[in-house]
């Protein structure tokens, strides 16, 4: 029998958790499998508003790699990739080793892509990382408000913007002097989402006392706050970035294709055109048939069973699946307040059932992740 080939999965994201699962109920002999991450726990994008506005723990919107590793047989190695050697097939670790590999796939989620320049000093988060922004602003909301109120600039009304708006107002509304704006360069909110949609948001915006400053981008971030090409200025203690998705460095610096932001160029198959032994799914890669597809959490994990099909049959010889988004998503988004927004097509509605079914989902995800 000859030696299985070497499956590398660098990233937790939600396609690869996927696609753990996927060899832990069906084996693939023909691949010995490792995962590498720098963090033992990856957290669930669909559950972090609920994290910022205190109703739900971090932990329980993690998933625990190491012990999915373990489920799916694959040795887990908390290290971060630091280069891509395509010559030998191997990673460069940031601890100065190499992991070779026969097969890699890339789910390392996304950077912020921001060119607006931001002063040195200036209080701002961005969404992206999620671990590294949930922490961040974990920190930032424990300091003491100032005397005059804490003043929140949130840049970007699509919807992690909207989200993280409403639960930083649910979050602060014991804090009467606390003031959230929001900004963004469409004139309305969820831009990308039907009419209907965009009004249950401003209506939500209302109820929480977020204003939203929109028809005009973001300039600069001082260390006071924004400026507007509008040549207004908002006054902020705490930006927080939340528009825009970038690739990571990695994939330019290591030779391989990438789009305009850095995202790595793949097929309908997933796989890079360029070297066909390298595989990327979620935010950190661009589908050169769509290569305006939102990077949105929902094609990660449309995308896992792909991804799982194509890599048994790197090995196996069998024919590739394709990936084929949908034109339109059922989008559920938490306003805070014990309500979310249905939003599919032209139709929206606002409920505590839409939340409650929205929860369902989030933690069903995470329990079929975790042991």
């Amino acid at each position: 029998m000859s030696k299985p080939a070497h499956l590398v999965l660098v990233g937790g994201g939600h396609a690869h958790a996927l696609v753990l699962a996927s060899f832990a109920a069906h084996p693939e002999p023909r691949l010995r499998i490792s995962l590498v991450s720098p963090e033992p726990y990856a957290t669930y994008s669909g559950m972090v508003p609920d994290v910022v506005a205190g109703a739900q723990a971090l932990r329980a919107a993690q998933i625990d790699l190491p012990a999915l590793a373990r489920r799916s047989a694959a040795a887990f190695v908390a290290a971060r990739v630091r280069h891509i050697d395509l010559a030998r097939r191997a990673l460069e670790l940031n601890d100065g080793s190499h992991l070779a590999y026969d097969l890699l796939s890339c789910d390392v989620g996304a950077e912020p892509a921001r060119t607006t320049p931001v002063d040195a000093g200036a209080p701002l988060i961005a969404v992206r990382p999620i671990a590294s922004a949930v922490a961040r602003l974990e920190a930032a909301l424990g300091t003491p408000p100032p005397q005059s109120g804490r003043r929140i600039v949130v840049v970007g009304a699509g919807a992690a913007g909207t989200e993280i708006a409403c639960a930083l107002a649910v979050r602060l509304r014991h804090e009467p002097l606390a003031s959230i704006v929001v900004c963004d360069a469409a004139g309305r909110p969820l831009a990308e989402r039907g009419q209907r949609t965009q009004a249950q948001v401003e209506r939500a915006f209302a109820e929480l006392g977020i204003r939203f400053a929109g028809g005009a981008a973001v300039e600069r971030v001082t260390r006071a706050g924004v400026e507007l090409a509008n040549a207004d200025e908002i006054p902020a203690d705490l930006i927080v970035w939340a528009t825009g998705a970038g690739g990571a460095t990695l994939f330019r610096d290591s030779g391989l294709p990438v789009d305009r932001n850095g995202c790595l160029l793949v097929g309908t198959d997933l796989c890079c055109q360029t070297h066909p032994e390298i595989f990327a799914a979620g935010d950190c890669a661009t589908l050169t048939a769509w290569p305006d597809l939102p990077k949105a959490g929902v094609y990660a994990v449309r995308q896992a069973p792909v991804l799982a099909a194509n890599l048994r049959a790197a090995v196996s010889g069998e024919p590739r699946r394709a990936f084929r988004p949908q034109a339109r998503f059922l989008a559920l988004l938490n306003t805070g307040d014990g309500r979310a927004i249905l939003s599919y097509g032209s139709l929206a509605w606002r409920s505590g059932w839409a939340l409650r079914l929205k929860r369902r989902i989030d933690r069903r995800f995470v329990a079929q992740l975790n042991p």
